[in-house]
């Protein structure tokens, strides 16, 4: 087998809902006035600020683990792959990354594959008159990644593809409708700590459950059985852990 053929384990990361809200809100700024004072006000939309807090929330991920690990990021637009080198990362990674989402009030799915995972190259070309962004790069792991994460499960959750399942049995959770490209998800909730560590984990749990429930209401109708499929998936994995629902 050739090194590059060795396979790799990579999480694939989609914000939902942008192309809803891009076309609520398809200008960047915004402007009203002049008020009863004749002052005249402006303002980023929606749009462009849940886009801001999804890099930046990935930005601050990558920054961190490159400390820990070798890794390879793409992103872009609202969406991401990232590669860290080994399954055992990536079992601590994605839930963090999961957690911090729901705490900026970011929706997004993810999904986890493993197979192989070619980067060809990444590149900017500037000149006077064009610029050409380059995030070449394919594989099985790529595949299935994307895979997971489009089997059709709903809500703010981690799918694992089956290729990548015996690598999280301690963190896997069932799913109680399997699906042809994911048949459990990963569990994202707080690991136990010490009893004297403060917050505790129930703490931030809770904190978790109270970010999800402020999202559902603030969702159009027609979106609100994401974050209660969410809502779900999260007491299921805290029964898993022994725990009571919330």
């Amino acid at each position: 087998m050739r090194e590059e053929d060795i396979e790799q384990t990579l999480l694939f990361v989609d914000m939902l809902g942008a192309a809803a809200l891009t076309e609520k809100f398809p200008r960047r700024v915004a402007d009203s006035g002049p008020d009863e004072a004749g002052f005249y006000h402006t303002w980023t939309t929606d749009a462009p600020n849940q886009f801001n807090r999804f890099t930046r929330v990935l930005d601050v991920a990558v920054q961190d683990c490159q400390y820990y690990h070798p890794l390879r990021a793409m992103l872009f637009s609202d969406c991401a792959f990232l590669e860290l080198g080994n399954s055992a990362m990536m079992a601590m990674m994605a839930p963090k990354l999961m957690r911090d989402f729901i705490l900026n009030k970011v929706p997004v799915r993810m999904g986890i594959g493993k197979g192989t995972f070619y980067p060809f190259k990444f590149s900017t070309d500037i000149t006077d008159s064009t610029i050409v962004t380059r995030s070449l790069f394919m594989g099985t792991a790529v595949v299935r990644a994307h895979s997971a994460e489009q089997c059709g499960g709903k809500g703010m959750r981690i799918f694992v593809h089956p290729s990548a399942e015996a690598a999280f049995v301690s963190k896997n959770v069932a799913l109680l409708k399997p699906y042809e490209h994911s048949k459990a998800e990963l569990d994202f909730l707080n690991e136990t700590r010490p009893a004297q560590q403060k917050p505790s984990a129930e703490e931030d749990d809770r904190k978790l459950f109270d970010a999800v429930a402020e999202m559902r209401e603030a969702a159009p109708e027609g979106v609100q059985n994401h974050y209660l499929d969410t809502l779900e998936a999260m007491n299921r994995m805290r029964r898993q852990n022994s725990r009571p629902p919330i």
